[in-house]
Formats: C-alpha cells, structure tokens, sequence
C-alpha cells in the first residue's frame, strides 16, 4: 500500500510536520491579531514609527499564514480555520488594549523571539521527514524575524 501523499512524502513521516504547522498557524493567526491591536491602539512620541512598523509586520504575517495553511493542505491535511481553534493551539498569547509604545514592542520582540525557536523545531522536524519546502519555509521565517528582532530591540533602546 502506498501511503505517500500528493507530493511524495512519506505519510507518516510528514505527521510531525502537520503539527507544528499547525500550531505555527495558530501562533501567526494571534500574533496577527496583537499586531493590529498594537498598530490602532499605540500612543505616545514612538507612534509615527511604530504605526508603520505594526503596518509592515502584521501584513507579513498576513502571507505568512497563508504560506504555512496552504503548505498544511498541500501535504494533504486541513488548517484550522476558528480562532477558538487557534486559542486551543497557540502558544502566543492575546494582548488587548495596550497603547504604550514600549509594552507593545516589547511583546512583539518577545514573540518574535519565540515564534523564531518554534521555526527552528519546525525546521528540524522538516528535514527529518525529508520535506525541504516546509524546510525551507522555516528557514525563510527565521531570517525574517531575526532581522525584525535586531532591529527593533535596536529602536526600543533607551
């Protein structure tokens, strides 16, 4: 019996892979979240910069979930698609109501900082299974947010 899917990866192989897909959605879902919150709500003498900055991040984030939904289709499962899903998943915990400029950067480092680690377990788990596009979208990911990491902990030092 063949138990390859579409793309010629091995089924039970690309499991693990499914998973942390699956739970990168629902991190990038609430994180895309925050971000709005971040980029309307944000006041004080940093709000010109970081209102664009939130702009830029969250519209990235925006393809990114696309990327990571249809790479979970593709190796033949079904993305989540509710937030009360994503909240069950997501380690990225929802932030409301925050409007000072330095709470609300330092969040964004910090999760940036995390969704970077959970990049490299996907990344990981990716080659062991032999899937070099999950691989590769990984690798993308995490040159992505490093950058953002370095240059927005630059901007929020004192």
């Amino acid at each position: 019996m063949n138990t390859k899917n579409n793309v010629g990866l091995e089924g039970n192989a690309i499991q693990p892979v499914i998973v942390k897909l699956s739970f990168l959605l629902a991190d990038y879902q609430v994180f895309y979240t925050n971000l709005r919150g971040f980029h309307w709500n944000i006041q004080g003498d940093k709000f010109y910069d970081l209102h664009g900055i939130y702009e830029e991040y969250y519209t990235e984030v925006a393809e990114k979930i696309d990327e990571v939904a249809e790479r979970i289709v593709i190796l033949g499962s079904v993305p989540a698609n509710s937030f009360s899903e994503y909240l069950k998943q997501a380690g990225v915990k929802e932030v409301s109501g925050v409007s000072d400029w330095k709470v609300g950067g330092n969040n964004v480092v910090s999760t940036l900082q995390y969704l970077i680690d959970s990049l490299r377990e996907l990344h990981a788990v990716a080659r062991q299974a032999g899937d070099q596009a999950t691989a590769s979208l990984a690798i993308h990911g995490i040159k992505s947010f490093e950058k953002k990491v370095w240059m927005l902990s630059s901007y929020l030092k004192d």
